[in-house]
């Protein structure tokens, strides 16, 4: 026989009979040089997309036998495509055909991100005796924390992902004629017939607003204690699955049996530079340290866990990139350890714009100051974007620096004074918000920038939500009229260091659209709106209720060699 090294669509046979296709890349030996430690990744975008053909040239040829396999449904698999709900089985069953064949050493390793990601995380809960490692990066999980739904806010973008993948192929998305009115088209419940296309996850999405069994089944909460796989996960500072990275480790640090092998890369990259690294995200240039070589990390990470040739590539358990500075820092811990530093908001009553009045102390208000307030029209949201094609090619990517935003009489911006030497903030900051609305429901939308001396507000992290599940995402609970209530709004991670003459922002509105969906203010069951009223928000900072941000500030000799 030949020295094969592919082998093209290969069908790999599931549980209920449905045939799943893989491509297989083998090392210099071929099919009869092995067996060899073997990867596998699975995917919806075509396991002839680049990224992947590139991962796995380079793995084959470093002595890896790769599989590259299409979902259920999708490209050249076989079945009907149900996302997120059928990788726990066909991941289980691709891991043991795997280690069943004879170019196999039955030592399965696991790469992917994104969707990738979420897929082992699925099969891991499956428990394949032949699984031993994975790489997860960037995936999906957090459920009603992060996507479809994040604290009861709609991911818009998250509907054109549904049209992306709507058939057996990957669609066009330059084909949907004129995307910012499909965004604003109502009701939601009929966005999927306004592109002329027939969606019915997005029609259970919707009908699943709240965390129900329809997502707690998704939900790993009580699932992580029987996950015993090393575990390297990689996210970063601008990943918008960066929840679901976090969730993921901080379930297994918890409660896994291998909570000493979990490690964890956050860089400065949004979702797609986690895969392939860029120095320039938005209009930020964080240096060539930002380039790292994520498909070395790869190789490095499976050389030790399934070759067991060559030490763990991470000296500590926790390696993050440190914006403001550019450098990469080492610690044991994530979150690092640190202080917990509340940073008041103040103002005179017009805190509107970042011209307004609007500051951020350390000190807590000691007088009754004048509510702030923002008028928020729904005909008339906070722009999030610059291109609402999100999955187009072509796409023109948003800056960081959001002054866009600020300058809107519908944004409350609050600005400390230049701090007087270097302040690291680095986990996971919150917001304890006092605020009311003259309706039965709106949503609240923070985040905290870097502001330089030059203006530039540099986007750190970001929190969302929507006023009815202030009690929990489990359930809705309209609100009262001009009622103060505490609103607590978790926040994504950050890790920048404070610059001495720079500053630090909170701005606080109720839109972002369109990567969020809009509130219409009414309280009507979410999805069937069609009308929508304009709402009169205050924010509250005074003795008693005083909003703030949670700041977790941490010493600078945490990092000390790092």
């Amino acid at each position: 026989m030949s020295e094969t090294r592919q082998l093209w669509d290969v069908p790999v046979a599931m549980r209920d009979g449905v045939c799943l296709s893989a491509d297989i890349y083998l090392p210099a030996g071929g099919v009869e040089g092995g067996p060899y430690p073997t990867v596998l990744s699975r995917t919806p975008y075509s396991n002839q997309n680049p990224v992947y053909v590139e991962g796995a040239q380079q793995l084959s040829a470093a002595g890896y036998a790769v599989v590259l396999q299409d979902v259920r449904g999708r490209h050249d698999s076989d079945g009907d495509w149900l996302p997120f709900r059928n990788e726990g089985r066909d991941g289980y069953d691709t891991v043991e055909w795997t280690a069943e064949q004879s170019w196999s050493n039955g030592r399965i390793g696991t790469m992917g991100g994104s969707y990738g990601g979420w897929f082992q995380w699925a099969l891991a809960r499956e428990k394949p005796p032949h699984l031993v490692t994975m790489v997860s990066t960037a995936p999906c999980g957090d459920w009603m924390h992060e996507l479809p739904w994040n604290n009861g806010v709609m991911m818009l973008v998250m509907f054109g992902w549904l049209n992306l993948t709507g058939g057996r192929a990957m669609q066009n998305p330059n084909l949907v004629e004129d995307w910012p009115s499909v965004f604003r088209h109502l009701p939601l419940r009929t966005m999927d017939e306004r592109i002329g296309r027939s969606l019915p996850e997005w029609q259970d999405w919707l009908n699943h607003p709240c965390l129900d069994d329809y997502w707690s089944t998704l939900r790993f909460d009580d699932d992580f204690g029987r996950i015993d796989i090393p575990t390297l996960h990689i996210t970063g500072w601008y990943d918008g699955d960066q929840p679901g990275a976090l969730y993921f480790h901080r379930g297994m640090r918890a409660s896994s049996p291998r909570a000493e092998d979990q490690y964890l890369v956050i860089g400065p990259w949004d979702h797609g530079g986690t895969r392939v690294p860029r120095r320039v995200v938005g209009d930020v240039d964080f240096g060539a340290d930002a380039l790292v070589d994520v498909l070395g990390l790869h190789r490095e990470w499976f050389d030790h866990w399934l070759k067991d040739e060559a030490p763990v590539p991470l000296k500590e358990r926790t390696r993050l990139f440190i914006t403001g500075v550019n450098e990469w820092k080492d610690t044991p811990t994530w979150p690092p350890p640190a202080e917990s530093v509340a940073w008041f908001l103040h103002s005179d009553g017009s805190a509107n714009t970042f011209a307004g009045d609007g500051t951020l102390t350390a000190d807590a208000p000691t007088d009754a100051e004048p509510d702030d307030t923002l008028i928020y029209d729904p005909v008339d949201p906070v722009p999030s974007v610059v291109d609402p094609n999100f999955y187009s090619p072509d796409a023109v990517e948003t800056p960081l620096d959001h002054r866009f935003k600020q300058r809107r009489d519908d944004v409350l911006v609050y600005t400390s004074a230049p701090v007087s030497e270097t302040m690291i903030v680095a986990g996971l900051p919150s917001v304890q918000l006092f605020a009311a609305t003259d309706g039965p429901d709106t949503d609240w939308f923070v985040a905290l920038h870097a502001v330089s001396p030059t203006g530039k507000a540099m986007l750190l992290c970001e929190g969302h939500l929507r006023g009815r599940y202030h009690e929990g995402v489990d359930h809705e609970s309209l609100l009262q009229s001009q009622q103060i209530y505490e609103f607590s709004i978790a926040m994504s991670a950050v890790g920048h260091a404070v610059q001495p003459g720079h500053r630090l922002r909170l701005t606080v509105t109720s839109s972002d659209f369109p990567t969020w969906d809009r509130n219409p203010n009414t309280g009507h069951p979410i999805g069937l709106d069609t009308e929508l009223r304009v709402a009169t928000n205050r924010v509250r900072h005074q003795p008693g209720a005083a909003s703030f941000v949670s700041l977790p500030v941490v010493p600078a000799t945490i990092f000390a060699g790092g």
